[in-house]
């Protein structure tokens, strides 16, 4: 496995990678209109293509096989996701020694992310404290996350 930077290569597989880890892995977490309100199935491309074309994400590649992504700009991470089949095979961790590494290099002081109830466990096993448990708004339902923080 390599993380490398954006590559438009896989513009189109970001997307489907999002929306199938979060209805696949959070669905023991939020109700399935919860889910389609955070991820739509029906993946507007062009939408997806100017996003990462601006944030330009770090991908998590295994024989040119997308398998986790995340964005990480400033102090903040933002869409980390693994896709579902490769989950428990250190791909998150890979990202996240590479947001570490990032952070320790520009000499940032602290991590900030916002995380799903799926997601909260990850991000505590690498020392993230909760701020504050969130309800987010989107399409008529309210989601829960945890804004968590790490000192560096």
């Amino acid at each position: 496995m390599k993380i490398i930077n954006y590559n438009q290569t896989y513009t189109n597989k970001i997307p489907n990678l999002f929306t199938n880890t979060i209805h696949k892995t959070c669905n023991k977490n939020y109700t399935k209109e919860q889910l389609n309100a955070w991820a739509n199935p029906n993946i507007d491309y062009k939408v997806w293509e100017k996003r990462l074309n601006k944030t330009k994400p770090f991908l998590a590649v295994i024989d040119d096989t997308i398998v986790g992504f995340t964005e990480f700009y400033d102090d903040y991470i933002d869409c980390f996701y693994v896709h579902h089949e490769y989950q428990g095979q250190g791909v998150g961790k890979a990202l996240m020694n590479h947001i570490l590494d990032i952070a320790s290099e520009n000499g940032i002081k602290k991590l900030r992310v916002d995380a799903s109830i799926t997601s909260k466990a990850f991000f505590e096993s690498f020392g993230f404290i909760e701020v504050s448990k969130n309800e987010v708004k989107r399409d008529n339902q309210v989601l829960v996350n945890y804004s968590l923080e790490l000192k560096l």
